[in-house]
C-alpha cells in the first residue's frame, strides 16, 4: 500500500495549476513539477495524485503509537501546504478527478486528502 497526502486531479488540472498549456512537452512538464518538490503520480483512468508520499515503512514495520503515526501524516500535510503555496498553486476552485464512472466533484480550497492505492 502507498499512502499520499494530496489531491486526485487530471493532467489538465495540473497544467492549469502550473499555468502552462496542456500541449506542453512531457520533459518540460516533468521539470516544472520536480521544481515544485511535489509528486505527480499516475493512478489509473486519467487520475493523478498531486501531493507527497507518506513513507509508511516506519509506521508499519514496527509498533508505533497512534499519536506518532498521526503526527507523521500531519507533518506531510504541513509540508504539502508549504510547497503548494511556494509554487503559487491556486486551489480555490478545481475538479477532483474520479476513477472510472464516479462523479466529478468541484471543490473550493479543500484540505489535502489522505489517499491510498
Amino acid at each position: 500500500m502507498v499512502l499520499y497526502v494530496g489531491y486526485p486531479i487530471s493532467y489538465e488540472t495540473a497544467c492549469g495549476f502550473l499555468c502552462i498549456p496542456v500541449e506542453t512537452e512531457e520533459t518540460t512538464f516533468d521539470r516544472l513539477i520536480k521544481a515544485t518538490g511535489l509528486d505527480f503520480i499516475y493512478i489509473d483512468k486519467g487520475q493523478y495524485i498531486l501531493g507527497l508520499e507518506v513513507e509508511t515503512g516506519n509506521l508499519f514495520d514496527k509498533f508505533v503509537d497512534v499519536d506518532s503515526g498521526l503526527m507523521h501524516i500531519l507533518e506531510k500535510k504541513k509540508k504539502l501546504i508549504e510547497l503548494i503555496k511556494k509554487a503559487s498553486i491556486d486551489l480555490s476552485d478545481f475538479m477532483i478527478q474520479p476513477i472510472g464512472h464516479e462523479a466529478f466533484t468541484r471543490v473550493f480550497n479543500p484540505e489535502p486528502y489522505l489517499l491510498s492505492f
